[in-house]
This record gives C-alpha cells, sequence and structure tokens, in this order.
C-alpha cells in the first residue's frame, strides 16, 4: 500500500509544485487551502531532471527527486498512530553559496509550523533532516523557500511501517 501510495503522493507533489511554489507560514490557512491557493499562483520553481536525493523505499510518503527554486507538496499519507515523520531535504548550487527553508505545516494535530533552514553549497549535497511528531503527519504541507533561484534540492518524506 506504501508503494501506491508514493507513487499518488509523488503525482500530487509534481502538479502543486509545477503549479505554484510557496511556502506555508505560521499565519497561513490550511494545508488543504494553501494548495488550492497555490494552485491559481505563478510557479516560482521549475522541475530538476536528475536526483539530489535518493528514492526513499516503501517507507517514503513524499519523494521530490530534483526541484529548482521555491516550491512544495500536500499529502494526506501518514499513519497517526504509527512511528514518527521524517523530513529530510538535499540541496545544492550552481554558483554561490545559498540555503532553503523548509516548512512543514500540519492540518491535525499541533498546527504550529516546524521549519528547519539547510546551507546550500557549489557543487557539494548538503543534507538536514527533522522528525514530526506522527499525528501530525495525518496530512500536511511541506513548503521549500530558497535564498537564490538557482537552488537544486530534493525532499524526501518517510514514515516506516515498524
Amino acid at each position: 500500500m506504501k508503494r501506491t501510495r508514493l507513487a499518488a503522493t509523488a503525482a500530487a507533489a509534481a502538479v502543486l509544485a509545477a503549479t505554484a511554489a510557496t511556502t506555508a507560514s505560521a499565519d497561513s490557512p490550511s494545508p488543504a487551502a494553501t494548495a488550492t491557493a497555490t494552485a491559481t499562483a505563478t510557479a516560482h520553481g521549475t522541475p530538476g531532471t536528475g536526483q539530489v536525493i535518493p528514492y526513499p523505499g516503501p517507507d517514503g510518503l513524499i519523494w521530490i527527486p530534483e526541484w529548482i527554486g521555491d516550491g512544495g507538496a500536500v499529502t494526506g499519507g501518514a499513519n497517526p498512530a504509527g512511528l514518527p515523520v521524517t523530513v529530510t531535504l538535499a540541496c545544492l548550487t550552481t554558483d554561490a553559496p545559498a540555503e532553503a527553508r523548509v516548512t512543514f505545516t500540519a492540518q491535525y494535530g499541533d498546527p504550529t509550523p516546524v521549519t528547519f533552514t539547510t546551507p546550500c553549497l557549489p557543487g557539494t549535497t548538503t543534507t538536514a533532516t527533522t522528525t514530526v511528531a506522527p499525528e501530525q503527519g495525518r496530512s500536511f504541507y511541506v513548503g521549500v523557500q530558497t535564498s537564490t533561484p538557482d537552488v537544486h534540492w530534493g525532499l524526501t518524506v518517510t514514515q516506516p511501517e515498524s
């Protein structure tokens, strides 16, 4: 079931990221409202052609192999009674150092966004990870905001089944 969910989530993430690309903030509406609002916005990022972060395997809820610039994804796939959800971002730039800020906003449980920032270095992939309580992973939005438009990044959200 997880593989089917990952494929559907990846498709939804690609559609959302291709049509929108904004980052949720503490005063943003629910993830579903954010997805609807961003679907009408102008795209800030573009799909990459490579893979900045590897496929997460059967525990994956979201996998965005490569995106350039701002982007994000929405899902409703984690098990609220399961193990914690892990959010991992890998990034790099082609020119000068930059950074990528990840914002994980839950629709259920604690609505306080979980954020972390990753430095992105020229020619070197940098990875950062955070863990989110399982009840927050039930339905959520993950946004990535880059300090420059040339940041290449990849994102995974995983939750082991056991």
